[in-house]
């Protein structure tokens, strides 16, 4: 049976988070890349027409929340398009409604992208979990934001520019930065949103030479602690589920950091 209150709270705490993030954007980086985002119906539209790549151009939440139809539908492709938006995703969660949703994208040319779903988990026991690394996490602050997010950038493979947009979250209301480091240098880190009751957990990254040593497991408690404390009663994240055989440590160390699966959510891409 689906869990409808866990979809929704999972797709307004990552659509709270975004919409977040981009408005937190430097002014130059906004008008660079188009940034912004919309909100139609219930659903929340991340628009990026200077950033090709589904990650900032996607929806979230249509259907969750309310029932969608075909006119929203047609209205949420239209505005990516007007904007020169080729690709971009919409993403289904299983609670989406109504089921004919899925034959609606399907007859307008949409299409399950290599990533096709997300798994989405949350934590919801009032406690956080402790965990021994060889890393030190410890709060971002004026002083390591430089840094930080340069790790986390190039963790990700980003553009260059993302370096400054990631800075500007650090000491950003709702947002608080984690930098994993070792002897006092930065190797990784991640981010917590909070927006009572809802958490959210993203941009968490070590840099390859210094994978293995429980980092991750680390920069997931101390971001759960901080929701926990703050007033959260859940917190959530997601990311790509596995594709056949491959590896997926990222999905790995969520289970092992004890979040809770809620479900699938299926990614439909806009063909051209």
């Amino acid at each position: 049976m689906i869990d409808l209150a866990a979809f929704r709270a999972a797709d307004a705490a990552e659509a709270a988070a975004y919409a977040s993030m981009f408005d937190a954007a430097p002014a130059a980086l906004k008008a660079a890349w188009g940034l912004r985002t919309e909100r139609v119906g219930d659903a929340t539209l991340l628009l990026a027409p200077g950033v090709p790549t589904p990650m900032f151009n996607r929806v979230i939440g249509l259907g969750t929340f309310v029932p969608t139809t075909e006119a929203l539908l047609d209205d949420v492709a239209s505005r990516y398009r007007a904007e020169g938006v080729a690709n971009f995703w919409v993403s289904v969660s299983e609670a989406a409604e109504p089921p004919a949703l899925r034959g609606w994208l399907d007859s307008r040319g949409f299409a399950p992208p290599r990533r096709r779903s997300w798994v989405q988990v949350r934590w919801t026991v009032p406690t956080a979990p402790v965990f021994d690394s060889s890393l030190e996490i410890v709060e971002a602050s004026s002083a390591n934001a430089a840094a930080l997010a340069e790790t986390i950038r190039a963790s990700f493979g980003m553009p260059p520019p993302m370096s400054e947009w990631i800075t500007a979250l650090v000491c950003r209301a709702e947002w608080q930065g984690y930098a994993a480091t070792r002897n006092g240098e930065v190797v990784g880190g991640g981010f917590v949103h909070v927006r009572r009751p809802l958490g959210w957990l993203g941009m968490g990254a070590i840099l390859p030479a210094y994978r293995g040593g429980g980092g991750q497991l680390a920069l997931m408690a101390a971001r759960i602690a901080r929701a926990l404390a703050a007033g959260c009663t859940s917190v959530h994240t997601e990311t790509g589920e596995p594709i056949g055989d491959e590896p997926n440590p990222s999905f790995l160390n969520m289970q092992r950091c004890g979040f809770e699966r809620i479900g699938s959510r299926l990614n439909y891409a806009s063909l051209p």
